[in-house]
């Protein structure tokens, strides 16, 4: 393997593992100690994804995101300390403790947000896939969602206009197997999700959602045809959650030993390991140190975050509406 590979696996082995640390902090800390509100929904073991598609991006592109939305956006480059804090309800998160986890939101980074309503971002995408093109700025839009929003009207819309319309959006669906709790079987007349891009005129692709280096050259490839054509895709990668949907999740709908064997199968942290260490001829402890680099890295800004002021409830009306001067005629 060339070094410029060898460089480039190095850089997303330690942007998954920032990924999986902060989603197991959250999961093994924050959780038991009441350090956040609500639920979470934690991305372990779709990493490879968010990674993968993230890199393929431009600086110059949007982003939108779901309820699981952490691993896109710290891909992305979203200060870690301010995720934390977000989550936790600070004044220092990204948000400034108004959104959550399910509402992180950077537009120095050019992420439009995150929205816990199934399906609702992908209408979202198109609209401003549509800026885009009626203001003739450069840039794509990219938006990701579950299997299980593929089957909301909404989506469906949002295909047929983006089609319609030549509109630079590419559409991510993170195939995770269960929609909440429902398997895929049960709730898809067709398995062959990729296929229903045909119905637009769409580009479809079905792909690995656990090999990294697929899922990157496969976005490259994709996100660069949008480019240049201005015509919407869909993309489909098979992946695994090995949490429940979210962090109050029982799991009673999949058998208890099945996320175990998928671990032990496709982890695509692990995957990456292999390819160092079989492919790349890297000294196992060189892995070892940079584990610990990372964890050391989240601990720290955890440990930043959880230092940051809670909101005072003197300003809790701030920036619920736009404030003006100007007055209207009568």
């Amino acid at each position: 393997m060339q070094p410029e590979r060898i460089e480039q696996l190095l850089h997303y082995y330690k942007d998954m593992l920032r990924i999986r640390y902060f989603e197991e902090k959250i999961l093994n800390y924050m959780l038991p100690n009441k350090l956040f509100r609500g639920s979470s929904h934690l991305c372990i073991g779709q990493e490879a994804v968010a990674v993968g598609a993230i890199h393929a991006m431009e600086a110059e592109d949007y982003l939108y995101t779901t309820h699981r939305s952490h691993g896109h956006t710290l891909a992305r480059g979203m200060d870690m300390e301010a995720a934390f804090a977000e989550i936790m309800g600070r004044t220092t998160g990204v948000c400034h403790g108004r959104g959550g986890s399910m509402h992180l939101a950077d537009a120095s980074l050019r992420i439009l947000g995150a929205n816990p309503v199934v399906g609702s971002n992908i209408p979202m995408a198109a609209g401003s896939a549509l800026a885009l093109k009626m203001q003739g700025k450069p840039g794509i839009v990219v938006a990701f969602f579950g299997e299980g929003a593929l089957n909301t009207g909404a989506c469906h819309e949002a295909f047929n206009m983006a089609a319609l319309w030549d509109l630079p959006v590419v559409f991510i669906c993170e195939d995770n197997q269960y929609a909440i709790s429902v398997p895929e079987a049960t709730a898809m007349a067709d398995e062959d999700l990729h296929e229903r891009a045909a119905a637009y005129g769409m580009e479809g692709l079905r792909l690995d959602g656990m090999n990294v280096l697929e899922v990157y050259e496969y976005c490259r490839a994709s996100f660069g045809k949008t480019r240049r054509t201005g015509r919407p895709a869909l993309l489909v990668f098979d992946t695994y959650r090995f949490v429940g949907h979210h962090t109050a999740d029982s799991e009673q709908y999949r058998p208890k030993d099945e996320a175990i064997e998928v671990l032990r199968e496709k982890d695509p942290v692990h995957f990456v390991e292999r390819e160092f260490l079989e492919d790349c001829l890297v000294d196992p402890e060189k892995a070892v140190d940079i584990r610990l680099e990372i964890k050391e890295e989240v601990e720290a800004a955890f440990q930043r975050a959880l230092n940051g002021p809670w909101p005072d409830p003197e300003k809790l009306t701030e920036g619920l509406w736009a404030e003006s001067e100007v007055t209207c005629d009568e």
